[in-house]
């Protein structure tokens, strides 16, 4: 039997070149060979106050978004949390395994709380983490592919699995992480010390959206800042702003370092950059052509209520297990 995998989706705005490197290729790559499930974080999302109509706007075009870069409905079932019930049950359960010290450590809260005080807080946003472990169990989970920053939730995840099987008896599986060697964090292109946000203020020249016009995100890429060295090498350390093209190259084509660096040995960045430019275009290029296609509200609520039904079994399946395993049944 195939392994599973799952990863979340906070329908949270337009995606970056960062998002599909770092997090959905990896998915994409991997829906073959898994059990694979993404589900649009739609609870989550109102851990802060959303104005309705533009959150519904957000989860259709993330589901599109995700669809366009070959998110499979054929392969990969989709569906939005909100849709299986069972998720707001079994995170409520795990809030009794969790100490408040546990959730008070999670770096999203300390970030997310700066400035606020105890009474600026919002309890969601405080428990989400317990949804999030939630999320993970219901669909014994194996694998989650995730960014560096979200690694701490599965650790929470496998730490709350482990104490409730201990307590009732072997009930959850215990997910592990795969974080993506080469791309993971796709860093700004005006300043390579920082991530590539798709909330960068201003211009943006720093950050390329899978929706920003093509020309414009080949501007992005000849602007790019590098350094004074003038030749291409992976060094993170001393050449951030080349190493970070060249891991986006990597990450498109599949070309390693070595292979790169010898193609371009004694040529310099202004050559480099431009078939980095032409290689990203024609990747929004055919993301934004199946965007079109997939745009279609009638066509995604199919593909959602497909999803939800298949995901329901699973996590009925799960939640019945724990709650026999409490007593409550």
């Amino acid at each position: 039997m195939k392994k599973t995998m799952l990863t979340g989706v906070r329908p949270s705005g337009n995606l970056t070149i960062g998002n599909y490197l770092g997090a959905i290729k990896n998915f994409v790559d991997r829906q073959d060979k898994y059990e694979s499930y993404i589900f649009l974080a739609d609870l989550h999302a109102i851990t802060s106050p959303q104005n309705p109509e533009k959150l519904k706007d957000a989860i259709y075009n993330a589901v599109a978004m995700y669809l366009a870069c070959g998110v499979d409905p054929q392969k990969t079932i989709v569906f939005k949390q909100s849709d299986v019930l069972e998720h707001g049950t079994l995170g409520f359960i795990m809030t009794f395994q969790t100490k408040m010290g546990e959730l008070n450590r999670m770096t999203q809260f300390k970030y997310k709380s700066q400035g606020l005080g105890k009474e600026g807080v919002d309890t969601g946003l405080f428990v989400y983490p317990t949804l999030m472990v939630a999320d993970i169990l219901l669909y014994n989970t194996h694998i989650v592919p995730v960014g560096k920053d979200q690694q701490q939730h599965v650790e929470l995840t496998r730490d709350l699995a482990e104490r409730f099987n201990k307590r009732y008896g072997q009930t959850f599986e215990m997910p592990d992480v795969y974080v993506a060697p080469v791309a993971n964090k796709v860093l700004n292109l005006q300043n390579p010390l920082e991530k590539m946000n798709k909330s960068d203020s201003g211009d943006n020249r720093g950050t390329i959206f899978l929706m920003d016009d093509i020309e414009v995100a080949k501007k992005k890429i000849m602007s790019a800042k590098t350094d004074s060295s003038n030749k291409v090498h992976f060094d993170e350390e001393n050449q951030p702003g080349i190493s970070n093209l060249m891991s986006i190259l990597s990450k498109i084509t599949g070309e390693d370092f070595d292979s790169i660096e010898k193609r371009y040995e004694g040529l310099g960045y202004g050559v480099f950059k431009k078939e980095v430019a032409d290689v990203v275009a024609n990747l929004l290029s055919n993301i934004q052509e199946k965007y079109k296609k997939y745009n279609d509200r009638n066509l995604l609520d199919k593909i959602l209520k497909q999803g939800a039904d298949n995901a329901r079994i699973v996590a009925n399946e799960t939640l019945n297990r724990s709650l026999v395993a409490l007593g409550l049944k």
